[in-house]
């Protein structure tokens, strides 16, 4: 797997970006594969409001689902536009919608005395719990299934009181995130970073203004196993009619939330809070996934079969 170095602090001579730089602490909708059943269950049953379903009518027939190759192929046809050369896959993540927070906006001095603090304290959490097996035996549960770019995520329950708010983030916030992300699926598989969630809409999170927070909406959740699985996929506007026809239960929206690579080894040259990370990978070195309409309770989407 690729790495390269950790930079959390941004200078002026970060590559230029792929589109404009959006405003500091701006949130916005993504696609991507799985991951908002992540929140979807943390926020889902801390606020219990944003978990209403409608019922479907008796005579309801659930539409086809639209797997992210179908997307792509619209997407190409409509703009001329190639896969990369040697990609192995990974502008197909997404829905073929790439989010990046490669840009840097520049960071006041006073600023970036806190956020080298709070990026030591990151990846001194994350490592608390080094692999997979560490993670379960602290109690935590599967969220999802293990998608390149993406990892596995491990949520703890007990830490959903520690969202981010309207002020940076303390210590304690950052020593509590709602997920641990590891590089695969097996007990030794390591950890590769953090997930944090928000209890507000614009979180002013972690100091500086380059974490760009995201939220999704419309995503089917099923319990099975002691994980929590999104048959469906995310991100693919699901409806009622369904996600009651795979027994689920739909997220409205799922808040604010953040990826924060902060692992040595793992670092992301997107960027420390970019949405994907290249350096995970399924086990054959790409990043091919199954269609959305085949994820069901897979403990993987890679189309190799492993992680």
């Amino acid at each position: 797997m690729t790495t390269t170095e950790l930079r959390p602090k941004a200078t002026a001579a970060s590559e230029p970006p792929p589109h404009p730089p959006l405003p500091p602490r701006r949130f916005r909708s993504q696609r991507l594969p799985w991951i908002l059943v992540v929140v979807a269950l943390a926020l889902g049953l801390w606020i219990g409001n944003n978990l209403g379903t409608s019922p479907a009518p008796a005579t309801s027939t659930a539409p086809q689902v639209v797997t992210p190759q179908q997307i792509n192929q619209a997407l190409a046809a409509s703009s001329g536009a190639a896969v990369p050369a040697g990609d192995r896959g990974f502008s197909q993540l997404e829905n073929g919608v790439q989010h990046n927070h490669g840009f840097q906006l520049p960071v006041q001095p006073a600023d970036q005395v806190l956020l080298d603090h709070q990026m030591a304290l990151a990846q001194q959490t994350a490592l608390t719990y080094p692999t997979l097996a560490d993670a379960q035996a602290a109690g935590m549960f599967r969220a999802g299934p293990f998608s390149p770019g993406l990892g596995t995520h491990m949520i703890m329950t007990a830490n959903f009181i520690y969202g981010a708010g309207n002020g940076v983030m303390t210590d304690a916030q950052i020593e509590h995130p709602l997920s641990w992300i590891y590089d695969g699926t097996k007990p030794d598989s390591r950890v590769v970073g953090l997930f944090y969630s928000a209890t507000v809409p614009n979180p002013a999170g972690f100091a500086g203004p380059n974490d760009v927070w995201h939220e999704h909406k419309n995503i089917c959740i099923v319990f099975s196993g002691g994980s929590i699985n999104a048959p469906l996929g995310a991100d693919h506007d699901t409806t009622s009619a369904q996600c009651n026809a795979v027994g689920g239960r739909l997220i409205a929206a799922t808040g604010p939330l953040l990826h924060v690579w902060a692992v040595p080894g793992y670092e992301d040259p997107q960027g420390v809070y970019a949405h994907l990370n290249p350096a995970v990978t399924c086990n054959d070195g790409t990043y091919h996934v199954v269609p959305a309409s085949q994820y069901g309770t897979r403990t993987s989407i890679c189309v190799d079969g492993t992680e």
